[in-house]
């Protein structure tokens, strides 16, 4: 039976076929020079280009440290959510931080400045910081600084103003762990969710300093085209809706929604005068059914 402290923070990193980037992602975990244990746990999706090679290296080195979920079946075609499935039921500290292998922390005292931030502010109940960009496919990291963190912020200025990232966040691990896990279960943009959750049950705060770097360009949701984003962040912001308790949040999420879809039937009626058209093609077979997608993303308003 093991005698050491249980990890006061456990670091989440989901990989697949990322083996290009994941040195670089794996030396930031490692690297944490911290006053207290963390542990790290990887979970690697049945990669095909050797990143579990890679994986079990780093594991080897770090055995005290690193713990690994690697798979033989692709889960996630499976229809299965990585983190809320396999990750989150696994993390055994008190909080939780994530990072994906194609992005990475930059800054070895990142873990220690967000745990003590959280044990000094028991009412944060997740704590972010600056980050900073890198474009793949430029080589180079953007020219823009991202802003400094504020106090009162939305979700959607957190994230779209360039406030927030996956990598960023800490989030305090409670009763309400489980039903996280249930909660977010059914989306692919986790952060996001994560945040309104999370908000829902405390404050929000954020520290300056660029301690990670979000990678551009590699993953599936930065890379995928504007109008299949569009859908996906209809649909998950009327399933976060259904969950959140706090009017503030609701009314927001209510207000962004409607945005969402002025944009959207906007654009099906331009692509009306195009037939022809990749968008409007793409349209019909994903979107056109407009009733129905009527019904799922009406906002349910409170009575």
């Amino acid at each position: 039976m093991s005698t050491s402290p249980p990890p006061l923070v456990s670091a989440l990193c989901v990989v697949y076929n990322q083996a290009p980037y994941l040195r670089q992602c794996l030396d930031g975990l490692v690297a944490q020079e911290t006053t207290f244990p963390y542990e790290i746990i990887i979970h690697d999706d049945a990669s095909t280009d050797g990143s579990q090679d890679i994986i079990r290296e780093y594991a080897d080195r770090y055995p005290d440290r690193i713990r690994t979920i690697l798979q033989k079946e692709n889960q996630f075609s499976q229809k299965k959510e990585i983190w809320s499935t396999f990750l989150i039921p696994e993390a055994r500290g008190k909080y939780i931080t994530f990072c994906e292998g194609d992005d990475w922390w930059c800054d070895p005292h990142k873990l220690q400045r967000q745990a003590d931030f959280m044990e000094q502010n028991p009412d944060v109940s997740i704590c972010y910081h600056q980050f900073r960009e890198y474009d793949q496919n430029k080589q180079d990291f953007e020219p823009h600084d991202n802003p400094a963190p504020k106090e009162g912020l939305t979700v959607k200025e957190l994230f779209w103003g360039g406030y927030m990232h996956t990598t960023t966040f800490m989030i305090r691990v409670n009763a309400d762990a489980e039903q996280l896990r249930r909660d977010i279960g059914w989306v692919k943009c986790m952060d996001i969710v994560t945040v309104y959750l999370y908000m829902d049950r405390g404050r929000i705060a954020g520290l300056p300093g660029y301690m990670s770097v979000f990678r551009k360009n590699t993953g599936i949701w930065s890379t995928s085209t504007w109008y299949r984003n569009l859908i996906e962040n209809l649909i998950m912001n009327a399933s976060i809706r259904s969950v959140v308790k706090d009017q503030r949040l609701r009314d927001e999420l209510d207000k962004w929604n409607d945005e969402f879809r002025f944009v959207l039937f906007r654009t099906m009626h331009e692509w009306d005068g195009n037939r022809n058209s990749k968008a409007y093609k793409l349209g019909k077979t994903i979107l056109m059914p407009l009733n129905k997608i009527k019904r799922i993303l009406s906002p349910k308003r409170s009575r």
